[in-house]
């Protein structure tokens, strides 16, 4: 028989965890400049555009396009077609790192 792993084996330092945690709240906000939000807003109309018209059909049927709340995202949110790693692919095939997670990849890893 195979042996089993799981995705957590070991629980990290979690004292260490909380003190970077608490460094990261208690530094100051960082305002987006107006030039680079025109850009990100550029990347989504240009690079996302099979999210957009998904989330465009979507609110037809869902308040918002989306089911959960976190899923709510400016401009629109991403239509993702797969996980693999730590990694999201869109369905425009753009690659994203998975900070949100959710409780399943914590639980149970991310797809490896």
């Amino acid at each position: 028989m195979r042996e089993r792993k799981y995705a957590i084996s070991k629980w990290p330092d979690h004292e260490e965890i909380l003190k970077k945690l608490n460094a990261l709240v208690e530094r100051p906000m960082v305002r987006i400049k107006p030039e680079r939000a025109k850009e990100y807003e550029e990347y989504f109309a240009v690079k996302c555009r099979k999210s957009r018209a998904m989330t465009d059909r979507a609110k037809a049927f869902i308040p918002g396009g989306v089911q959960h709340n976190l899923a709510f995202n400016y401009p629109f949110p991403l239509a993702m077609a797969k996980a693999e790693g730590a990694y999201l692919y869109d369905i425009d095939g753009n690659r994203y790192i998975d900070f949100l997670q959710a409780g399943g990849p914590t639980l149970l890893g991310s797809n490896y």
